[in-house]
């Protein structure tokens, strides 16, 4: 008989450990053999787990390598506000026969095998994850969840800016609500949009204003253009005091109208017409994609060039040998490529201590992205190796980033 001792969670980050512990009650055990395939039978890996000299009745393993090539960061624009994001979560079970010595031969003992477990693209620090519950990171009942960002609670949002939320939901139906306040708090107007509860899965909310504009019109429109004066000063954009804020909040409720997750803040921001802004998007921690707004981009150009060396020497039109031909003289270095790769650094606004330290993820994610005058989406690689993790209370001057990146197409207008 076959014994799981440790098993993860339902859900797992897939870039945490993912162990399994395995024994058997047979003292003749040699080794396990597991087969790990997806919720249609498809087969994901296979391998051997051994007993050993400390262990000889099991053994035990870590799937997080294997489960990782399964999963990536999944961008998706599009026209839906919802859209859903399968790229980031995985379906898995495991399938374990025992191998038993018997009368000088390895044959067969029971087969067990597990329910489905889950892993998505996503990394939980070493400390969260001794506590780890995946309640906090999927949409359960009798839970709130969280989304898939680190972003604080409460954020700045330029009208121009593209901004999405990923959850993870467990089969659960409910509505992603939005509503919208005007001067003085004023709730100026709310909408509902579904999600469905038919399969578990991961799902991206576009919260972009432009996408919203479009798809609700007025009723965002009109709360655009203001937001929290002291938490957002800035010479960037426009400033406003609280009482004439003009923001909207984004939260999960299930189909009875109860909160699933936490509530969201959008505070909205006008660009200043002195500054050029620059669309930054970037693959996160928790596995969904972030953004943030940079500014005034100053463009350095490097350049490779390979020649080689010719006689200047040759016949001309006319027979005669000669440098000039046609009164051109010949080349005596030929450039036969070029090599160009535009370096670029931006700054951001004012930055307040959270965004300070939520911005460690954007200078050391994988997958990071400008946004083009066109909507498209162009990969950029962050230069930064060095990030001072600044706080107020170390300086008396705005905390800000400047962020280097690099792109090697240098025909790419980045003037908004």
């Amino acid at each position: 008989m076959i014994s799981f001792i440790k098993q993860p969670n339902k859900y797992t980050p897939v870039n945490n450990p993912v162990i399994f512990q395995i024994q058997s009650d047979n003292p003749l055990i040699q080794f396990f053999k597991v087969t790990i395939t997806d919720n249609l039978g498809n087969i994901i890996g296979s391998l051997r787990l051994f007993t050993t000299p400390d262990y000889l009745t099991g053994s035990f393993t870590d799937l997080s390598t294997i489960l990782s090539n399964t999963v990536n960061y999944q961008l998706l624009p599009s026209a839906n506000l919802v859209d859903y994001t399968p790229n980031i979560l995985q379906a898995y079970q495991l399938t374990v026969t025992e191998k038993i010595y018997s009368n000088g031969i390895i044959v067969d003992g029971t087969t067990s095998t597990t329910g489905l477990f889950y892993v998505w693209n996503g990394l939980v620090d070493k400390v969260s994850f001794s506590s780890f519950d995946y309640h906090n990171y999927v949409l359960t009942t009798g839970n709130t969840a969280n989304f898939l960002t680190n972003k604080p609670p409460i954020s700045t949002m330029y009208l121009t800016s593209s901004e999405y939320l990923y959850f993870l939901n467990d089969g659960r139906s409910g509505n992603v609500n939005l509503n919208f306040y005007g001067a003085g708090n004023t709730l100026v107007g709310s909408h509902q949009l579904a999600i469905s509860g038919s399969t578990s899965g991961a799902t991206r909310i576009d919260i972009s204003p432009a996408a919203i504009t479009n798809t609700f019109g007025s009723s965002f429109a009109n709360s655009i253009g203001r937001e929290f004066g002291s938490m957002f000063t800035s010479p960037f954009g426009t400033n406003y005091s609280l009482s004439s804020a003009n923001y909207f909040t984004v939260n999960l409720t299930d189909v009875s109208g109860n909160s699933k997750s936490v509530v969201r803040t959008y505070v909205l921001k006008n660009t200043s017409c002195k500054n050029t802004p620059v669309q930054i998007v970037f693959g996160n921690q928790l596995g969904g994609y972030d953004s943030f707004m940079f500014f005034n981009p100053r463009e350095t150009l490097d350049v490779v060039k390979t020649s080689i060396t010719d006689n200047p020497f040759s016949i001309n039109i006319g027979g005669i040998y000669t440098d000039n031909n046609n009164s051109v003289f010949n080349e005596e270095n030929t450039t036969i490529n070029v090599n160009a790769t535009s370096t670029y650094k931006v700054i951001t606004d004012a930055l307040r201590d959270e965004e300070v330290r939520f911005l460690k993820e954007l200078v050391k994610s994988q997958k990071v992205y400008i946004r083009l005058l066109n909507g498209m989406f162009y990969p950029v690689t962050v230069t930064n190796l060095n990030f001072p993790v600044q706080q107020k209370k170390y300086t008396t001057s705005l905390l800000r980033l400047e962020l280097v990146f690099t792109m090697r197409d240098t025909g790419i207008n980045m003037n908004y």
